[in-house]
């Protein structure tokens, strides 16, 4: 997680080839272990930050990533704007529209897909001393409307048969930078892709009876765009897969973990608490229905049994420049790969 969520991979993003570097070094990791690797490529368009932005409230300077955000769909801006309209108890904007700010408890960013022809920035709260009155801003966005990056396929066959695969994925890209404000995604997902990473040596030092297969995605803060590139291409046929399981946001875990899906597929969630009940793994594993928030979600709507865990604690540092290896505790990882291998095992013998 430490090598992923470190600077030399520019938060895995959209600046300086950091998703590209992320993929090779996974890519080669695996292929050291022994798996068979294949990469798929994927394309899609994303706006792009990679010079330094300057904004001045009222004569104050702010810091990029701390102090302020730059709306991810914004277009270019580069002046002065010394009138400013109040929309709301939080929103200002210019006469002409070309600027819009915004203040905001907390800074959040994320990656758009499109260019709009106005400039978006969110400021924290706390960062500025009087209503903004006079604002300086100089951004230059970059948008790419065909990036390219890839998912990375590895691939331990079982000792038993080849035509059933569980499968185990997890989404090895963040936001990059915005400008010198580097988004290290250490929780989300440095801790999912790394945590895949051990999961997939310890399986092909010991093999399942069914193939497995760990799929590391790109794009899925875009969107989901790798896992929705993957199931319209996939490396095998998705009938073949007897359940997948995702890993995002594994970092945490001393309040335990919440199950997407576990609604959808109850005896499966009945089986993973019965295992953590004998075993105690883990200090609680909640339900939750449904939902379009990872990787799991384009397989499921193809009718492939899934699950997304994430882990729960105190930390919350999210889409943010906070989310840092050094902060990241991975309370939970030994007892999360153990409940993982445990419910692989038993997953085998239950009827479909």
């Amino acid at each position: 997680m430490d090598t992923l969520a470190a600077p030399a991979f520019h938060g895995r993003g959209y600046v300086q080839n950091g998703m590209q570097q992320a993929a090779e070094w996974i890519a080669a990791n695996m292929q050291q272990q022994g798996l068979l690797v294949q990469r798929q490529t994927v394309e899609y368009p994303v706006n792009v930050f990679p010079s330094p932005s300057l904004l001045q409230v009222n004569g104050q300077t702010l810091q990029e990533g701390i102090d302020y955000l730059i709306g991810p769909e914004s277009g270019g801006f580069d002046g002065t704007v010394s009138r400013l309209l109040q929309v709301d108890s939080v929103t200002w904007v210019s006469p002409d529209q070309k600027l819009i700010v915004q203040l905001a408890d907390k800074l959040t960013w994320s990656v758009a897909t499109r260019q709009q022809n106005h400039c978006r920035v969110i400021v924290r709260r706390a960062a500025i001393k009087s209503v903004p009155k006079k604002i300086k801003l100089q951004v230059t966005p970059f948008f790419q409307p065909s990036f390219k990056a890839d998912n990375v396929i590895a691939t331990v066959p079982g000792t038993l048969r080849n035509d059933s695969t569980i499968v185990f994925t997890a989404h090895y890209d963040h936001l990059g930078q915005m400008g010198n404000a580097l988004f290290a995604g250490a929780n989300d997902n440095a801790s999912g892709s790394a945590l895949l990473m051990q999961l997939a040596c310890r399986i092909q030092a010991q093999p399942l009876p069914y193939k497995a297969v760990f799929i590391w995605f790109a794009g899925e803060e875009a969107g989901l765009v790798g896992s929705s590139w993957y199931v319209d291409k996939p490396a095998f046929p998705l009938s073949n897969i007897r359940f997948l399981l995702n890993l995002d946001l594994m970092g945490n875990g001393e309040e335990g973990i919440t199950v997407v899906n576990a609604t959808e597929f109850p005896n499966a969630f009945a089986l993973l608490q019965k295992l953590n009940a004998e075993k105690l793994y883990l200090s609680a594993i909640n339900s939750r229905g449904k939902a379009q928030n990872s990787d799991h979600y384009w397989f499921t709507e193809k009718g492939v049994p899934s699950f997304f865990w994430y882990t729960l604690g105190k930390r919350k540092a999210y889409h943010d420049v906070e989310d840092i290896a050094a902060t990241v505790p991975l309370v939970e990882a030994n007892d999360l790969i153990r409940l993982i291998l445990d419910f692989s095992q038993q997953l085998i013998l239950q009827p479909r």
